[in-house]
This record gives structure tokens, C-alpha cells and sequence, in this order.
């Protein structure tokens, strides 16, 4: 009979422990599109960091505002750096104006349709996907940042570790 209570006992805390990981440090996320392909492709699942943060060139989950929809992008521009396109071409300076940070080519007609941005506020960061003609591109408020993926866990034949 003192088996079976350490038994409960051991699963409780496991459950515990798993709704905690769950809810505060990592988050599963299944890849919708292949818009940051070929490092993630449609079908992929990853584990998002929650806790962790995040910078230039770090990819991102995130929510967006209007659709609710969990997206991943790279982020390209951080707060305080200017953002402007020219001739299809975004380009992205420090806060100082001293120097680019990133000039990035864009794709289809998104030149046509992506005004310049100006100036990021203190609260928005600037993403971008890595392959897509019709993708989101744009300003996200990073209160919506869900975290940064850091490991690939399916399919299978593709387990990843993600460094940023």
C-alpha cells in the first residue's frame, strides 16, 4: 500500500511539472506555412521558449492582433531603428541613423504594397518571412511575441536545435 502513495505521489508532481513547462517555459507550435522555409516548413512542430528573448534575425511566434492567428517570422528591425523601402528594397538603420543595420530584398508585389515605416516604437519589432510572395511582412506589437522556437521535435527525421 505505500507503493501505491508514492506511486500517486510521483504523478502528481509529474503532472504538475508538465502543466508548468506547458503554460510558463515552452509551448508547442505547429508551422502553418512555408514562408520561412527551408528552415521551417509547413507540418513542422517546435517547442517555443516563452521565457526567452529575442533580437535581430531571431525567429519568432507571435499573434496577430486582427486574426488571432499564431504566425513564425524572422525579425528584422528592433525599436528605435528606422525602416524604409526603395526600389524594393527594404532597408533597415540603427537609432543613431549612423549606420544599415540590413538591406533585404522584397518579394512580388509586396514592394508595391509596403509602405515605409519610419520609425520603430519602443514596443514593436519589424518581421519578415524568409521565402513568400503574399506573407505577412509588418510591425508587431511584441506584447503579441509568443517566444522563440528552440527545438524541431517533428517531423522525426528533422529534430532540431535552434541557437537563437
Amino acid at each position: 500500500m505505500a507503493h501505491l502513495g508514492l506511486f500517486v505521489k510521483i504523478l502528481l508532481f509529474a503532472l504538475f511539472l508538465s502543466i508548468v513547462i506547458r503554460y510558463v517555459a515552452l509551448q508547442p507550435f505547429v508551422v502553418t506555412d512555408n514562408a520561412m522555409a527551408p528552415e521551417f516548413r509547413e507540418g513542422d512542430v517546435v517547442l517555443v521558449n516563452r521565457l526567452s528573448g529575442f533580437g535581430h534575425n531571431s525567429f519568432v511566434v507571435f499573434r496577430d492582433e486582427e486574426s488571432k492567428e499564431r504566425s513564425l517570422r524572422r525579425i528584422i528591425g528592433m525599436p528605435g531603428e528606422r525602416i524604409s523601402v526603395s526600389d524594393g528594397i527594404v532597408s533597415i538603420v540603427d537609432e543613431a541613423g549612423a549606420r544599415t543595420v540590413q538591406e533585404l530584398p522584397l518579394f512580388g508585389t509586396v514592394a508595391l504594397t509596403l509602405p515605409g515605416v519610419g520609425k520603430i516604437d519602443a514596443h514593436e519589432v519589424f518581421v519578415m518571412p524568409d521565402h513568400a510572395t503574399q506573407s505577412f511582412y509588418g510591425l508587431i506589437d511584441t506584447r503579441h511575441i509568443i517566444g522563440v522556437p528552440v527545438v524541431r521535435i517533428y517531423p522525426f527525421s528533422r529534430i532540431t536545435f535552434f541557437n537563437k
